[in-house]
């Protein structure tokens, strides 16, 4: 059986690499996405979401790192960021008052016509995200928005259904894009689509193993997620009295 250093190690490594991945992702890619769109004037509400909702990579792991704030505790703080990380999901969508406002209602269902207003409008949430410049960039996002507030919501429930949801966005974040274009065009994902996402997924991957470690037991959970004593620090072997699933 692990001790508690050992347990702390882990999960801190793993909240960590997470971390690093957002840093690496924002470093690599999307300061020079910022740059550019302030360069062309390109800061769109859409935009603006996007470049928002990108820091989350950074921030949701943070909140594992650094000491609670306060009162502030750190599991107030991660049902906080889940809720406004789904939030912005379905805020990206805002495209759509863009695209109506210069095109008939049908031609929302037209993959050229939104694809073409995509482009000209340099709006790179659906690509970027999900892989797709259609309509169905939309139900991917509402999707996806939908599953985080509810993860937030649930956050500080039971340990088993906070697992279970960290995994589900994971894997929705992959499967949801990756199956729409399997069966619409026959392809996996783009080069951009990988090169973009790749230190993100990787971050969300660590960041997803960190939460199911720290749930193997309750005492790990109380201490690594709720951020509370759970070991006591005279006595190092208080993991022998864990309470299993």
């Amino acid at each position: 059986m692990e001790d508690n250093f050992t347990q702390r190690y882990i999960f801190k490594f793993l909240m960590f690499l997470a971390l690093i991945s957002g840093l690496v992702f924002f470093y690599v890619d999307h300061f020079d996405f910022i740059t550019k769109a302030m360069q062309t004037n390109n800061l769109n509400a859409p935009n603006i979401v996007y470049i928002i909702l990108r820091l989350f990579g950074i921030l949701l792991p943070m909140v594992f790192i650094v000491p609670s704030f306060f009162e502030f505790g750190r599991i107030k703080l991660a049902r906080i960021f889940l809720i406004l990380y789904g939030l912005l999901h379905i805020a990206t969508v805002s495209w759509i008052v863009y695209f109506l406002s210069g095109n008939p209602y049908t031609d929302i269902f037209s993959a050229t016509k939104v694809a073409d207003f995509l482009w000209d409008s340099n709006i790179v949430y659906p690509q970027a995200f999900w892989d797709n410049t259609s309509f169905i960039s939309l139900i991917l996002a509402f999707v996806y928005g939908i599953a985080a507030i509810y993860a937030g919501i649930q956050f500080d429930k039971d340990k088993s259904l906070v697992k279970t949801l960290v995994c589900v966005l994971l894997t929705l974040r992959i499967a949801l894009p990756l199956l729409f274009i399997i069966f619409s065009e026959g392809r996996f994902f783009s080069e951009f689509w990988i090169s973009v996402n790749l230190f993100e997924i990787i971050g969300q991957f660590a960041f997803t193993i960190a939460i199911v470690y720290a749930g193997s037991n309750n005492l790990t959970w109380i201490e690594l997620v709720w951020d509370q004593l759970a070991f006591s620090e005279t006595d190092e072997q208080g993991q022998n009295n864990q309470l299993q699933d």
